[in-house]
């Protein structure tokens, strides 16, 4: 089954991650195809990026893969310890880069509305605790 592209966590964190100039040498953008990316290292993407990202990319090299394929990524060999990922929701471009902001953003309020919800029953909680222990010294 091929899933459109959304704002999963896996979408974020795999454009964040190709995205990034300082890992270059292990994982970028296509120079010849804005919808692909190019794993140059498979021993350092292994060791340097799942190793950090594996609640979301993978634990190993296979789960990565199986991971990118469910999520409708084609896979393509380039060389010894090279694969190319081509996927024709994903592309290297300003209007996906302002896309994945956009749902960075919308998670991170998602996750602020969620703690204000969370201080308000703790409040409300303190409250209610407050009151019982006020009757409780009342009948003494």
């Amino acid at each position: 089954m091929v899933r459109k592209l959304s704002t999963s966590s896996f979408y974020i964190q795999l454009y964040q991650i190709v995205d990034d100039r300082s890992s270059d040498q292990i994982i970028s953008w296509s120079k010849s195809n804005n919808n692909s990316f190019i794993v140059w290292d498979l021993k350092k993407l292994r060791s340097d990026i799942l190793s950090k990202y594996s609640s979301v990319l993978g634990r190993n090299l296979t789960e990565f893969i199986a991971k990118l394929r469910s999520h409708g990524f084609k896979t393509f060999v380039k060389g010894p310890g090279e694969l190319e990922f081509s996927h024709d929701d994903f592309a290297r471009s300003p209007l996906m880069k302002k896309m994945m902001v956009e749902a960075l953003s919308e998670r991170t309020e998602k996750f602020d509305a969620q703690i204000k919800a969370m201080k308000c029953r703790l409040k409300a909680k303190k409250a209610t605790l407050k009151v019982e222990n006020l009757f409780q010294n009342l009948r003494i």
